[in-house]
Parts: structure tokens; sequence; C-alpha cells
């Protein structure tokens, strides 16, 4: 059985065991009217992980000062938001694997 390796944590697992993961939701690419997003293969655990991370990292509103209300990102605003979020997972993710390795 041939084995492909996550993205993320770099585990050699079965095809069965690994997850195709959109670093923007397509959802948001559609509405933003651009091309689908980059996508990985990821291990199941890393996939959870990194929703997990754009729950606390990605956020549909904000605060506007000038009005004094909350507001909707824009779909472009959110493509923006999410490929920050994903870059700081991946960064999380690369330090661990070395902190990992030198223990």
């Amino acid at each position: 059985m041939t084995k492909e390796t996550c993205q993320s944590c770099g585990r050699r697992l079965g095809p069965e065991s690994m997850e195709k993961h959109h670093i923007v939701p397509v959802g948001v690419t559609t509405e933003a009217g651009i091309p689908e997003s980059q996508s990985l293969r990821l291990c199941a655990d890393c996939h959870r992980e990194v929703h997990t991370w754009y729950t606390a990292k990605v956020r549909r509103t904000e605060y506007d000062a000038d009005t004094r209300r909350f507001r909707n990102k824009s779909y472009l605003e959110m493509v923006q938001e999410y490929q920050a979020a994903f870059s700081g997972f991946a960064d999380y993710k690369s330090k661990r694997r070395k902190r990992t390795r030198r223990s």
C-alpha cells in the first residue's frame, strides 16, 4: 500500500487517512469570484487542528471605529484572513516539528 505524507506534520499514512484541505474555503473563494484556493493533503489530526486554529483566528466581522458598529468583512478580506491564519498555523507546526526533533 502506498503511503502519503501529511503536508503539515510529515507523518506517513495510508491514503484513506489523508484529507484534502483548502487554505481558503471553497464558499469564500466562490463568493469572492476568484479561483479555488490552494489545497493540501493533511492527516485527520492536522485537518481538525487547522480548523480549530481557523475558529480562533478568523473573524467574519470587524469593528468599524468610524461608524461605531461591527461590519461584515468582504469576501476578499476573508480570503486574506484565511491565508494569514493558515500561514500562522504552518509556522506554528514547523516550529513544533523542529522542537520535537531536538528532543
